[in-house]
């Protein structure tokens, strides 16, 4: 059976849970009722929720040791489960489908009225502090009764624990279960919920909620507009998106799954937040992936893990592409020519021969923006706060150089026909790695970050009369370069044609 979307309701009413219900009712399978959100007065309505919601209700009333916002003590706990499963009805319908205990809390006169009532149990265990040393025991004391159903819930702290709890649970027999990953390191698992052999993942009704901020339950609407749930299965082949947590807010996804769809493509590509890159191959492996694209900070730090440097891995020293070639890795870099496309739609020319610009970075990034330029004629000034870093750039291309600060004015000021900006700065904060430079609006101002749409300093840059863009086209055209090497064949017209969200 193909896993199905749990909705989490956290509302503290049950009108405002079953206002969710209908918003999402169309993308999920069953919902789960987190009475432990609901005011108390709420609390003593829950028995006659499934009948309105209309669809397979899990009751759960979660104690805060285990993550929940229940505290009135296991007395009060107690007679709301018994209140809720009191006075079954003929229509099964209008009964909670499951009901969700914890490894430690055994009554049998609710376990008794829940098989009678054909209420199924899920029995839980949750794990908030990273992965437990015991696992194999935890796991054994949750699945004593054949008839419920286990569910581990562990939080992740790092990608070495993602690492280990992978390992684990694709080494589980075949059985009715619900393993979760919890947290941004964990997200792989919820999209994965169908290789991990769960029978369902949960999913948040917004970016709000703090189980969408602590545990990394997606959006449903986003877990089958993006992450294609409806479709995937055994065969369907794996890409990573590699990067620190960040890159949960990536277009990555967005861009190649749609692509994905539009080509009848049985591939799927999923964020995979690491804190070491090494782990990222050894995931990737572990999964069966076939390639992944690689971002910051992660791009110069692939390399030695790689058999075969494309040309431009070897110019820029950074990859952002891995595809999986006779058993290993190869690396190849499509930003540059990303940077270069998206550059010549931005300039509507394509000879950039006199043209003077200012680089803002020397990293990964500003590397590929630097191959990019020299090919396109252009005479360059990087900026860097680590000043030998921008030296070493900036010799490779007979480019001047200097510091990211008041000392490089006049030096911006000479070349400010084009600021590119390649560093991440801006991307989570109002923060401005130009802001002692004062724009005069004849420049062009291209800033690779696209997240948010518009940074300080291309708000400053507007305002003062400037030409701006973002990095949005730029991922557009190099994702386009990754397709081509993944499916060895020409990407599809949709990288060109997919907005930018809001």
């Amino acid at each position: 059976m193909k896993p199905r979307i749990c909705l989490c309701l956290t509302g503290r009413t049950h009108e405002e849970n079953l206002r969710t219900v209908e918003r999402f009712r169309s993308a999920v399978d069953l919902v789960e009722l987190r009475a432990d959100y609901l005011d108390p007065g709420e609390r003593f309505f829950i028995r006659e929720f499934p009948r309105k919601a209309g669809l397979p209700c899990i009751l759960t009333i979660r104690r805060r040791a285990d993550g929940g916002r229940f505290d009135d003590g296991e007395g009060v706990r107690l007679v709301l489960f018994a209140k809720a499963l009191s006075y079954a009805r003929s229509d099964s319908s209008a009964n909670y489908a499951y009901v969700d205990l914890e490894d430690d809390f055994h009554i049998p006169v609710i376990e008794e009225a829940c098989r009678t009532f054909g209420t199924r149990i899920i029995r839980s265990s949750h794990h908030l502090n990273g992965m437990p040393q015991n696992l194999d025991e935890v796991w054994n004391r949750i699945t004593l009764e054949e008839d419920e159903i286990p569910r581990l819930a562990v939080q992740l702290s790092s990608s070495r624990e993602l690492l280990a709890f992978l390992k684990w649970a694709l080494s589980l027999p075949a059985k009715d279960k619900l393993v979760l990953a919890l947290g941004a390191y964990g997200v792989m698992s919820g999209i994965l919920a169908w290789r991990l052999g769960s029978l369902w993942t949960y999913a948040s009704s917004n970016r709000n909620t703090p189980l969408y901020r602590e545990q990394g339950f997606l959006d449903p609407f986003k877990l089958r507009s993006i992450y294609r749930f409806d479709s995937i299965n055994d065969n369907t082949v794996l890409y990573t998106l590699v990067g620190q947590p960040s890159i949960l807010a990536s277009l990555s996804p967005y861009l190649h799954n749609n692509a994905f769809k539009e080509m009848g493509k049985n591939a799927l590509l999923i964020p995979t937040p690491v804190d070491e890159v090494k782990h990222a191959v050894r995931i990737l492996e572990m999964i069966g992936g076939q390639g992944a694209a690689v971002t910051v900070p992660f791009k110069e730090d692939i390399l030695p893990l790689l058999s075969f440097h494309s040309t431009d891995v070897k110019r820029i020293g950074a990859c952002n592409t891995l595809v999986r070639r006779e058993g290993s890795w190869a690396g190849y870099n499509t930003d540059a020519d990303g940077f270069e496309k998206s550059l010549v739609e931005f300039l509507d020319r394509q000879d950039l021969t006199g043209c003077r610009a200012t680089i803002v970075g020397a990293g990964g990034a500003a590397k590929s923006v630097a191959l990019a330029l020299y090919r396109k004629k252009a005479q360059c000034l990087i900026l860097n706060r680590t000043y030998s870093t921008a030296r070493d750039l900036a010799r490779k291309y007979n480019f001047h150089y200097s510091h990211l600060d008041e000392r490089a004015i006049d030096l911006i000021s000479d070349f400010s026909d084009l600021i590119v900006q390649a560093t991440s700065v801006g991307m989570n904060s109002t923060e401005d790695p130009l802001g002692f430079y004062e724009f005069t609006g004849k420049e062009a101002v291209f800033d690779l970050i696209y997240h948010p749409a518009k940074t300080r300093l291309l708000a400053r840059a507007e305002a003062a009369g400037c030409r701006i863009t973002n990095g949005y086209r730029m991922l557009c055209h190099q994702a386009a370069g990754q397709y081509k090497l993944w499916m060895n064949e020409p990407p599809p017209d949709i990288y060109a044609q997919l907005p930018q969200p809001e």
